[in-house]
């Protein structure tokens, strides 16, 4: 019988060898769940064409694009940190660093674009970002952007409890552990929203949703209280948004330490 897709990523990423075993490992499992949504969603939304994934390490959704059939292609700061699955799978996934340098493709390339998990990650110019995705897609096309939610209630509970949201030093430090930066800070549906339009995208859909991937008796009674209150309140904020018009075309600003 032959694997689903899924089952497929599962026994290359229980197969790793080295020092992203550990990211691989731990990553599926937090995130397997919102992997299959997310895959759903982007058959649903039938681009056709090419689809570009933006922060794609560890690929394990580029994996799933191109297990089920979605001709996908990939950026990342640093996609040799998980170069053995890459060729494991044949992905295609090309270096960029999109918060400093233009997309290496040519405008209107593509016909949809995720930009799932990511976007809390941004530290110097999330508009440059969002210009260069515009540029690329074809006109209508669309953007899958999921990002976690400011107004989700353990934040809330943090907050209310006189505590951060994320630990700055531990997010900052995955600079040097992972190749990349944490969560720089989380955002509103609003402030996505406001970012997307600024940048010349028009809203289809925004939605909240949580994923109940941990087990225990803390994430047992944070499941149940997902499911009383308000959707708004959920931990994920999950934007389908298309191409409209001419968006900003915004140039890099370059290494902030350089002046």
């Amino acid at each position: 019988m032959a694997l689903t897709p899924i089952q497929a990523l599962r026994a290359v990423v229980s197969s790793q060898q080295g020092v992203a075993r550990d990211w691989h490992i731990d990553d599926l499992r937090q995130h397997e769940l919102r992997y299959l949504a997310d895959l759903a969603l982007i058959e649903s939304l039938a681009p056709q064409g090419t689809v570009l994934e933006l922060g794609a390490a560890p690929c394990h959704m580029s994996a799933l694009l191109k297990l089920s059939g979605i001709d996908a292609v990939g950026v990342d700061i640093q996609p040799q940190r998980v170069g053995d699955l890459i060729r494991a799978f044949g992905l295609d996934v090309r270096r960029c660093d999109i918060e400093r340098e233009p997309l290496p493709f040519a405008d209107g390339h593509f016909s949809g674009a995720m930009l799932c998990e990511t976007f809390e990650h941004l530290r110097i110019d999330p508009a440059f970002v969002l210009s260069e995705i515009h540029r690329v897609l074809a006109p209508g096309a669309p953007l899958l952007l999921t990002t976690p939610n400011l107004y989700a209630l353990p934040n809330l509970a943090r907050l209310a409890l006189g505590r951060s949201i994320a630990d700055p030093a531990h997010e900052f430090g995955k600079l040097r552990t992972l190749g990349h930066m944490g969560h720089v800070r989380e955002y509103s549906a609003r402030e996505v929203v406001d970012f997307l339009q600024a940048s010349g995208f028009a809203i289809d859909s925004l939605r909240y949703r949580f994923h109940a991937n941990k087990r225990g008796r803390r994430a047992a009674l944070l499941r149940i209280a997902y499911r009383l209150c308000p959707r708004r309140f959920h931990r994920e904020i999950v934007i389908v948004a298309r191409k409209q018009g001419d968006g900003p075309r915004l140039q890099p600003l370059g290494d902030p330490g350089s002046g």
